[in-house]
């Protein structure tokens, strides 16, 4: 996430907040459709500060969620999730004695979501987000809260943590583009192997991706968040189009011609606007040199 989002931001329980925003998103939450289930949670949080900010944010903006305790070190905290079976976990990354990371090593099979909040900029962001995980930046926004909690409550009961956090510790391993991108789709999670990724194609809020073979994914997530994830100095993921990112590794040939535009070895031709043009011709550059 190489850019703020715009919201309300919230640093102290005590600052005023805009009420009619708020009132617009509890009455959104309260039509025919949404049904009302307890989320057990645990805050794991060495900030006292921030845990008190959490735990008004979420009486607040999430009635839903009850939070059963709170814990200042993963030692507590793995306490208090043996003892009290939680169904979701707000997990801070860095902490004295021992980061979240640790903590989730410590239980063979999770039976519990996670939501990790961190700061600006972290190391682990990357990770987690090829890994499908959730994750909050501080100071926490009542609008992200609200949708990480939401994504939360509709996949309490699926199975399939255990493989994002073995994919999770995997990813934090690499040292460049991580080899594995979990998909979250509707009805299952998988992962794909990103060297298998031809070009990604964006379509308003949602995302197909094209792999080798011809197979293809649709994904609800804009091409701007790959961008963020896949096209950072040295990857081999190129934003060539503001439809088309690009992977390297499967371009067959370049048409010079008065449309600039990339024929991949599968015959796709993907058009390179002006404003990326530049941008292409230097990483070929660099590529030749």
């Amino acid at each position: 996430m190489s850019k703020r989002r715009k919201g309300t931001a919230v640093k102290s329980a005590n600052l005023p907040l805009d009420q009619n925003k708020a009132r617009k998103k509890k009455k959104s939450r309260e039509g025919p459709s949404f049904v009302s289930m307890e989320i057990r949670s645990i805050l794991v949080e060495d900030e006292f500060k921030v845990r008190q900010v959490l735990v008004d944010l979420l009486g607040r903006f999430c009635p839903e969620v009850k939070v059963l305790a709170e814990a200042s070190n993963i030692d507590e905290a793995t306490e208090q999730i043996e003892r009290l079976k939680p169904d979701l976990v707000f997990l801070d990354i860095e902490m004295p004695g021992g980061n979240g990371f640790e903590l989730l090593a410590r239980f063979r099979n999770p039976d519990f979501k996670t939501i990790f909040v961190t700061s600006y900029g972290h190391y682990a962001i990357r990770a987690i987000r090829f890994s499908a995980l959730d994750y909050l930046l501080k100071p926490v926004m009542i609008e992200d809260l609200q949708q990480a909690v939401e994504r939360a409550r509709a996949r309490i009961s699926a199975p399939e943590q255990k493989q994002q956090y073995e994919l999770l510790t995997e990813n934090l391993a690499e040292k460049k583009t991580p080899a594995k991108l979990m998909l979250n789709n509707k009805s299952k999670l998988e992962y794909i192997e990103t060297k298998d990724i031809t070009y990604l194609e964006g379509d308003g809020n949602y995302t197909n991706i094209h792999l080798s073979g011809g197979r293809r994914h649709c994904l609800s997530r804009t091409l701007r968040e790959f961008e963020e994830m896949l096209c950072e100095a040295g990857s081999d993921f190129v934003r060539i189009h503001k439809g088309y990112i690009v992977n390297m590794l499967y371009v067959k040939h370049i048409e010079r011609g008065e449309r600039f535009a990339l024929l991949l070895k599968d015959d796709t031709r993907l058009e390179v606007s002006r404003r990326k043009k530049p941008e292409l011709l230097e990483r070929l550059q660099a590529v030749v040199h």
